[in-house]
């Protein structure tokens, strides 16, 4: 069928095509021609044109137009459509009829008659109508012709003369006749408008209005309806009754709530043609008069029949209504289970409102029945804290999901102490937390019982004795004791305290005690190691406990302090350092240390140390974490361990890893949350995480992964006492002997949260600081994630991708990047403009570089430059930087990130950016050596260094070993015994070379039976070897130590005679090591002896060092120190770590034979009672103080420049080392007072403080010290000492460093002598007694809050000396 059925024709010249288009769009537009959808324009012949229309419609509109003028771009064209493509058309009447006649006896006359346009159109398409209407006209003669662009009607007729010959009477008469038929036509119909666009939608969709005498138009959106009068009188009727009313009706919003559901529900079923609208306390309804009217008296009669009841409820509990989600929870309980809802509003009383009585009565009773207020009144002495920390807890518990609990403390009278506790909530919760009071004020008093011990070996073995007896942990506390005499203090609730102390004081009296002993310390050894399965088999098949004794004489070794965190605490939550042992000078530890920047689940080593609580997997983030990533084999293998096993904190679990994870085992830590530096927590962490390495060694594992436990949101630790607990077993484990196959240890720091950096910084200082021990390294390397990478680009230049700080860059060139609208703010421009000076001030234009002179800075010049955000600008800007230095002849400069810090850009971006800018002129450099890109921001220098792997070959990349902090370690040098010495030292009877051996059991058989099969399980593993004296002789004094060491390690037993021979026995293996190692050691020549004696004179004397990697001085071994003093230098020199160097005496530098590295050589002559140093420059004999300032280039000044920016975010000017010999040699006296007083109580506890100053009181703190006779010159609100801050930030503040007329102020980096420190007071002249026993014995220290300390004072001047002094603004 043809898509456009109804064509029109009309005559035109030639058109082109773009003309015919232009025609087309004409009657394609309803506003333009009236016509609407239509097809292209035909040529049929001639000058005859045709258009087809999709719609009749469309047709007969453009039809009515008489003309139609068209604008085309060569002229107005008017065009007269029709039809047909002939002039005539029989479907309408004919407007050509000639009305003149050749009859001189008959006139023609036509008249014309305006009527509505829309009448016509009815005429147009009513066939009937028209015929009537033609037919009245035809009998009186006439013709009619319609005329719609006119909207006039043409009436012609013939008129014959009269009587008198004239034509006056009869034209009148046919006008009067023409006058009636249109008369009667107007009666006859009517048009009428239809406005509203619902009426006019209605006349649409009604048939009714569309018929053979009723027809309507649509014309700009309002309807005309044309028909006969009385069939349009009905149609009018149905329009005005249709036609909508409007009405506002006021509400009141709470009431409208209760009543709207049925409202709308009535309104749904009996008024649907109204439109409900809803407004600001206002419905307003529109529709049908009667329908509006009808909904409105609905709505006014509900309203009305809304109930309200006031109910009095106490203060607290509408308050807590008012904070918790009970109103709308409530609310939408009783919308969901009541007929009728409810409407809640808590003022000072609550007001509840519904439409039925019985619903407002349902929830009254469900309110008052749900909610509670209950008020108790505490009994006899209680420990509120505790009390508070508890019911925190179940509060907590309780609120996990919502607010469904609180609780308030009311003062008693007069101020007095708590004496009473409001409990308001839901009933339920509340009753639950009125038990944990109840029970708290009835079991939570404590008290302490003690239970005296008829044997001291329980003391020691109590954990394992209660395990053998069959005591399963209780509510009460057990902690054995040797203070006053051996015995176990039980603790905990009274109600327990006296059930658990009388069921254990008859089992431990009954207890079998007995002693085994053994030649040779090796039996303990063995039994420690590869004896000891079949010591714990003998444990269990006997029922006995087992404990190797130390004997008074056995062999002395060296074990690192106990901090005083690290306390005595009860039963298997204490841990000690005193595990660890080291045998003289031991060699260096295997096992390097590496800061990951990581996720812990993502590790490739043997072993992860996770942390758990309560013995659930998930409890922590860290445990989810492995879970997500290993699944549920990972649960099972975990339950499958913990499942049925019971556990204390600090105990661990191993389980086996999947195969998703990138290790083997899994060490489980039960930890504790946090409950201060004192508390069961941080003994618990320490003795799991010294279990974890014990066993690593034990199992001979290599690698171990290990994340900061502590810092989150379930253990809650402070992160500086997490990172100290984790170095502090690190640091002791390094000390040890016994670290056997682990050779890396990971510290895992995971990205992304805000503490990372910090956590980053305080590791790798706590770990650099422990790196050495006593002068001598305990670990072979630490190594980060941020250790620095150069590339090699091209033949000759170096590409450093350098995590620091720009401004303290010494290259010929320093690159600042900055918006340049706030100069003075921007982090890195603010550093250099500070550093440099008012005068390197620049404006520069985007992606142009402004040069500006140095200022102050140590560079040639500073090349400012704007990188827009706009990576493409940033690689042009760097291939300019590097130009221009080309064209300077310089050799080397810094660059930051541009736009990657407060530019906002992404550090990836950017990486790439200027990696492709330095890729483009790699073939201009010349001049350019060293291009250094220092990166301040952690995450951005991973991107730039994981982009630099990416773009860069393997082959050409370095990885730079990270420069350590600068830890000065004063080596005291003794003379060496001699070899007879040594051998006396060896002269150990049998009595200091046994094991002994303790076994505790239920019965004396079964210790009997465990002692008889444990002494015959060692017998036969032993056997023994003589040395004569003569054999003994030859060797040397390190001959002596190894062969004393190697015996001590095998744990053998040794006996002298009087004439000099040496009876090694034990272990098999162990004497045939001890035989092979005195068969090496006989081919040792005694000439070394002189040798020997001139190099430890002179080790005395004088100290040479060598500038290690690490940026550390290290002292030089004695050989050596001996060849650099007598210039014997042809074969080189060794250095403490067995490398070999060409020295230039002259020039003080060593140089290494392979690689041509330089490094710098020292000499320092000690004075006779004053040994420097060894991080001091050398000084004159009679130069008692100097004062050197750092280089800002120098690994010692980038170290306490990175310390101070920590927490300051000032730039440092300048760093100056105070070397004063009188003040050190106090110092150090005063050190190791306090080192002796502490031995067993964490030492001197050196630590490095702050000291804010001014440049008054400088000099003379310098000269003399800090005295503490002007204390009170700022504060004493910690006792009339000096005052020292652990964050610089502190000190920085212009009251304690007072700025100086440049701006500048000064701050003294201190060394202050800590050692066993407790809360300061203001009254505080000297620190009070450690013991109301001993008044004599004080504090070294007090401190402003015993956990996590941020401020120490001293009040002794010799306990601090000042070690650098920084100058900043």
């Amino acid at each position: 069928m043809d898509e456009y059925p109804y064509p029109l024709f009309f005559e035109a010249t030639d058109f082109t095509d773009r003309e015919k288009e232009k025609v087309r769009r004409y009657f394609q537009k309803r506003r333009d021609s009236g016509g609407g959808d239509c097809g292209n324009l035909e040529k049929l012949g001639g000058s005859v044109y045709k258009i087809c229309f999709k719609e009749k419609e469309d047709q007969e509109r453009v039809l009515q137009r008489k003309f139609h003028t068209i604008t085309l771009p060569s002229g107005e064209v008017r065009l007269t459509v029709s039809r047909t493509s002939s002039p005539q058309t029989s479907d309408q009447p004919s407007t050509s009829q000639s009305l003149s006649s050749r009859n001189p006896n008959i006139k023609g006359l036509e008249k014309t008659f305006m009527i509505d346009v829309f009448l016509l159109f009815f005429l147009r398409d009513n066939s009937k109508a028209y015929k009537f209407f033609e037919k009245q006209l035809s009998s009186i003669g006439c013709t009619v012709e319609l005329n719609f662009d006119e909207e006039e009607v043409l009436v012609r007729g013939e008129v014959d003369k009269g009587p008198g010959g004239g034509f006056g009477g009869a034209a009148e008469k046919w006008e009067c006749q023409v006058d009636r038929v249109f008369i009667r036509l107007t009666e006859t119909y009517l048009c009428y408008h239809v406005l509203e666009p619902k009426l006019v939608k209605m006349v649409l969709q009604d048939p009714s209005f569309k018929t053979d005498d009723i027809k309507y138009y649509i014309e700009s959106g309002y309807a005309v309806v044309v028909g006969e009068v009385d069939a349009m009188k009905e149609k009018i009727a149905v329009l005005e009754k249709s036609r909508p009313t409007k009405k506002e009706v006021p509400i009141v919003e709470k009431k409208f709530k209760l009543i709207e559901e049925e409202f709308n529900r009535e309104m749904r079923a009996n008024c649907p043609d109204v439109t409900i609208i809803r407004g600001t306390a206002m419905i307003t309804l529109e529709g049908p008069d009667t329908e509006v009217q009808s909904g409105a008296a609905k709505l006014d009669e509900l309203i009305k029949n809304v109930k309200e009841k006031r109910v009095k409820f106490p203060t607290a509990l509408l308050t807590f209504m008012k904070t918790s989600d009970a109103i709308p929870k409530y609310q939408t309980r009783f919308q969901q289970r009541l007929r009728n809802p409810v409407f809640f509003e808590v003022g000072s009383d609550l007001v509840l409102s519904s439409l039925s009585s019985d619903a407002l009565n349902m929830a009254e009773a469900a309110v008052m029945r749900d909610l509670k207020v209950t008020t108790v009144q505490l009994q006899g002495a209680i420990d509120l804290n505790r009390l508070k920390e508890i019911l925190t807890k179940a509060k907590n518990e309780a609120n996990s999901r919502e607010l469904r609990v609180d609780i308030s403390y009311m003062p008693g009278a007069s101020g007095t102490s708590t004496t009473k506790v409001q409990l308001v909530g839901y009933s339920e919760d509340v009753a639950k937390l009125n038990e944990v009071l109840h029970d708290f004020q009835l079991n939570q008093v404590s008290t302490q019982e003690t239970i005296n011990l008829l044997h001291p070996e329980i003391v020691d073995c109590i954990d394992k004795i209660l395990d053998l007896i069959g005591v399963k942990q209780t509510k009460v506390t057990l902690q054995a004791s040797h203070f006053p005499n051996p015995c176990v203090f039980v603790s905990g609730p009274r109600c327990h305290v006296q059930e658990a102390k009388e069921a254990l004081t008859s089992t431990l009296s009954s207890l079998i005690v007995d002693t085994l002993t053994l030649d040779g310390p090796g039996a303990q050894q063995y039994f420690q190691e590869e004896g000891k399965v079949t010591k714990e088999l003998i444990e269990s098949s006997c029922y006995v406990i087992i404990r190797e004794k130390q004997t008074a004489a056995t062999p002395n070794v060296q074990r690192p302090r106990n901090t005083s965190r690290l306390s005595d605490t009860p039963r298997s939550l204490s841990y000690s350092s005193s595990m660890y042992s080291t045998v003289g000078n031991s060699a260096i530890n295997r096992t390097n240390l590496k800061i990951k920047i990581s996720s812990l689940e993502n590790e490739q080593v043997d072993v992860l140390v996770v942390p758990m609580l309560n013995k659930q997997l998930t409890s922590t983030n860290i445990g989810k974490s492995l879970l997500s990533k290993a699944g549920n084999i990972l649960k099972f293998n975990f339950d499958l361990v913990l499942a049925s096993c019971a556990i204390a904190p600090g105990d661990v679990r191993l389980v086996d890893a999947p195969p998703s994870l990138g290790c083997s085992k899994i060490f489980f830590i039960e930890c504790l949350p946090w409950d201060g530096v004192r508390g069961k927590s941080v003994q618990a962490l320490g003795n799991g995480l010294k279990k974890c390495l014990e066993l690593c060694a034990q199992l001979n594992l290599g690698s171990v992964a290990i994340p900061i436990i502590g810092p989150g949101i379930v253990l809650k630790y402070p992160l500086r006492e997490a990172i100290q607990v984790l170095t502090d077993i690190i640091h002791q484990f390094g000390l040890s002997a016994s670290s056997g196959s682990l050779t890396n240890i990971h510290i895992v720091i995971k990205p992304g949260y805000p503490d990372s950096e910090a956590c980053y910084h305080d590791v790798y200082k706590q770990l650099s600081l422990n790196m050495n021990q006593g002068g001598q390294a305990i670990f072979r390397s630490l190594t980060t994630d941020l250790d620095d990478i150069i590339v090699k680009v091209g033949s000759t230049v170096k590409l450093h991708v350098v995590f620091g700080d720009i401004s303290n860059e010494t290259t010929d060139a320093v690159v600042n990047t900055t918006s340049f609208e706030s100069f003075n703010l921007d982090g890195v421009c603010n550093d250099i403009s500070t550093l440099a000076g008012p005068q390197v001030a620049a404006k520069v234009n985007q992606g142009e570089i402004f040069v500006t002179q140095s200022g102050n800075l140590p560079s040639k010049a500073i090349l400012h430059v704007h990188g827009k955000q706009d990576e493409v600008l940033i690689e042009q800007l760097v291939s300019d930087i590097i130009c221009y230095c080309e064209s300077h002849k310089y050799n080397s400069v810094a660059i930051p990130a541009m736009c990657a810090g407060a530019g906002g850009l992404d550090p990836a971006i950017v990486a790439r950016a200027i990696f492709r800018g330095i890729k483009s002129s790699a073939s201009s450099m010349n001049s350019l050596t060293d291009i250094r890109l220092v990166l301040i921001n952690i995450d951005v220098f991973l991107t730039f260094k994981e982009e630099a792997m990416q773009m860069y070959s393997p082959a050409v990349i370095n990885r730079v070993l990270p420069v350590l902090p600068v830890l000065p370690v004063q080596v005291q040098q003794q003379q060496p015994p001699s070899v007879s010495a040594y051998l006396s030292s060896l002269h150990i009877n049998s009595t200091s070379q046994q094991s002994v051996f303790t076994f505790l059991g239920l019965s004396k058989k079964d210790v009997d039976d465990a002692m008889g099969k444990l002494k015959h399980q060692y017998q036969t593993q032993c056997s023994s070897n003589t040395f004569s004296k003569e054999e003994l002789e030859p060797l040397s004094q390190d001959d002596m130590m190894e062969l004393k060491e190697l015996v001590e390690s095998e744990g053998l037993f040794m006996q002298t005679d009087q004439s000099g021979t040496l009876t090694v026995s034990g272990l098999k293996d162990g004497v045939t090591r001890v035989m092979q190692k005195m068969s090496q050691c006989q081919f040792m020549a005694l000439a070394r002896e002189v040798r020997v004696r001139e190099e430890e004179d002179l080790y005395l004397r004088v100290v040479w060092c060598i500038l290690a990697h690490n940026g550390n001085w290290e002292r030089l071994p004695r050989t050596a120190n001996h060849q650099l003093e007598s210039d014997d230098l042809t074969k080189g020199i060794t250095d403490a770590q067995g490398l070999t160097w060409e020295v230039n005496l002259h020039r003080m530098v060593a140089t290494r034979s392979l690689n041509r590295q330089t490094t710098k050589l020292k000499r320092l002559e000690n004075l006779p009672d004053f040994t420097f140093p060894l991080y001091w420059d050398s000084m004159a004999t009679s130069e008692n103080m100097t004062v050197i300032p750092l280089e800002s280039s120098s690994a010692e000044y980038r170290t306490v420049t990175k310390a101070f920016k920590r927490t300051v975010a000032k730039t440092v000017m300048k760093i100056e080392r105070l070397q004063n010999v009188h003040l050190r040699r106090a110092y150090e006296a005063q050190k190791k007072h306090i080192s002796d007083k502490n031995a067993r109580e964490g030492g001197a506890g050196e630590k490095l403080l702050y000291h804010g100053t001014t440049q008054e009181n400088c000099n003379s703190i310098m000269k003399t010290g800090f005295n503490r006779r002007f204390a009170g010159q700022n504060a004493t609100s910690y006792g009339r000492g000096t005052y020292f801050a652990v964050n610089a930030n502190y000190s920085a503040h212009p009251g304690y460093s007072k700025p100086a007329a440049d701006g500048s102020q000064l701050m003294f980096v201190a060394r202050v002598l800590t050692g066993v420190y407790t809360q300061g007071r203001h009254d505080m002249k000297v620190p009070p007694p450690r013991s109301p026993q001993q008044p004599h014995d004080r504090y070294d220290s007090v401190v402003d809050r015993i956990d996590n300390p941020s401020m120490y004072v001293v009040f002794h001047d010799n306990q601090a000396y000042p070690d650098y002094l920084i100058t900043f603004k």
